[in-house]
């Protein structure tokens, strides 16, 4: 029996028991009352229960609910990145014509592009430059009254896209502007130190959170702050061929309006959009391990791939790893390398720059480029007579790709023969209660001697021979 007929009839029952109401029990004003009184009882059980529910992270179905646990972590969700692609600028004019980095562009559909690099394009001449889907946002506020720890939300609307931010504030000294630098939980800070935090409110804004005056320094009534960040529509794609336009009018080199053809000359693509709500949920789990504490190897992978979500593959280690493969050197002491992989981009810069923002000790960090080894594979097998041999086949180059492809992002670092077999086997066609059956040779180099070797297979060499069972 459902709650709502428990209800029903517990609420007839003790209705029967108050004399007035005794004869009208089974009236029909009282069989709809308590009706009523059971869908009401029903429905507060229902909420408390998905109320209930949104206090866990793996029950919780509203966004809200997992950003206000995230909030409570001080887990910031992973940010938008930029589609890349290249822009030819083709001059038709007489004069030279200079063009800065941070230059914008916009598209037909009125998005808008940038310049990654500065160019000069001659006179009657072409230059291809990097481009990339972002633009630049400036947000101004006065202090409304000293506070502890001052917040500001950014909008609803433009929290999703925002790339990155500097932080500027006007202390109101006449020395102008300072910029105040990033500390993640104002955990290396003093009472004057210039920094701000960043966190992500339950109602989808991104905000930033200055200092007590004990742990940052405190924001004062009047004082004026400025943010100006990146931002971007992340997954984007303009096609080879299309046209940009200036959003300002571009001049050649003695001042006269230039005459510039831009046109995308390798596809804008590769942009990712600010992190989901299930992936927000899984990396829940490991938000308050890793905490942005760089101390172990696997902080730092962590760390990186949260950061930059195109690096298929990261690895860090000290003097003790490099001591294994190089031998005892003096010079290795207190030293971190990194070893970081993306199919999009070179990511050294990046990776570096990213690492060297959180505050550590005694620590030099160091750029080692990934080795890229290969296996390939000779796979023979028999399949039933009512399966295509080519799906069979893609089927398996497509798991193979997933779990080992160079690009993949779902790839695994090593590589076990009873986990190809699993692999293959997952793809449906070779049931253990058929006929039907395969076996695997693995060629090549399949086992990293080094951490900073990433083992991918080669597709091209693999060798796939099926036939049908007889």
């Amino acid at each position: 029996m459902i709650l709502s007929e428990d209800v029903k009839n517990k609420f007839k029952e003790l209705l029967g028991q108050i004399p007035e109401w005794k004869n009208l029990v089974d009236s029909q004003f009282v069989e709809k009352m308590a009706v009523f009184a059971g869908w009401l009882v029903e429905h507060a059980d229902y909420s408390v229960e998905r109320a209930y529910q949104e206090a866990f992270y793996d029950s919780a179905l509203n966004r809200s609910s997992l950003l206000a646990h995230a909030e409570g972590l001080s887990y910031v969700s992973a940010k938008p990145e930029p589609a890349q692609g290249k822009a030819l600028f083709v001059n038709g004019g007489e004069q030279n014509v200079e063009l800065v980095r941070d230059r914008e562009f916009m598209s037909d559909a009125q998005v808008i592009y940038t310049l990654e690099e500065s160019i000069t394009i001659p006179a009657g001449g072409q230059v291809t430059a990097s481009v990339s889907q972002r633009s630049k946002g400036v947000y101004e506020f006065t202090v409304e009254h000293t506070q502890s720890f001052y917040e500001y939300l950014f909008p609803q609307d433009v929290s999703p896209n925002i790339v990155s931010m500097r932080v500027f504030v006007d202390e109101q000294d006449g020395n102008g502007f300072y910029e105040y630098d990033y500390d993640y939980l104002l955990t290396n800070s003093f009472s004057d130190t210039r920094c701000y935090d960043e966190f992500y409110h339950f109602t989808d804004q991104l905000g930033v959170r200055f200092g007590n005056g004990t742990f940052g320094k405190q924001l004062e009534q009047g004082w004026q702050v400025r943010i100006e960040t990146v931002e971007t529509d992340g997954d984007t794609l303009l096609l080879e061929k299309q046209s940009l336009w200036p959003v300002e009018e571009i001049k050649d080199v003695i001042g006269l309006t230039a005459q510039v053809e831009i046109t995308v000359s390798q596809t804008i693509q590769n942009g990712q959009d600010q992190e989901d709500t299930e992936t927000l949920r899984r990396n829940l789990h490991y938000a308050s391990v890793y905490n942005d504490r760089l101390v172990w190897d696997q902080d730092f992978n962590y760390f990186l791939r949260r950061r930059y979500r195109d690096i298929v593959f990261a690895q860090a280690w000290g003097e003790d790893k490099a001591e294994q493969m190089w031998g005892i050197n003096a010079d290795w002491i207190n030293r971190v390398w990194i070893c970081a992989y993306s199919p999009e981009r070179d990511i050294k810069e990046l990776a570096m720059q990213a690492v060297k923002e959180i505050p550590s000790m005694n620590r030099h960090y160091v750029w080692h480029d990934p080795e890229h080894i290969e296996f390939w594979l000779e796979i023979k097998g028999k399949v039933l007579q009512n399966q295509p041999l080519s799906e069979v086949e893609q089927a398996i180059r497509d798991t193979l790709q997933a779990h080992y492809g160079k690009a993949s992002t779902t790839r695994r670092d090593q590589v076990f023969l009873h986990e190809i077999y699993n692999d293959i086997s997952s793809t449906g066609y070779f049931a253990q209660n058929s006929s039907a059956w395969f076996e695997v040779k693995t060629f090549g180099q399949y086992e990293a001697q080094y951490i900073y070797q990433m083992i991918s297979i080669n597709l091209d060499k693999t060798i796939i021979s099926l036939e049908y069972v007889k």
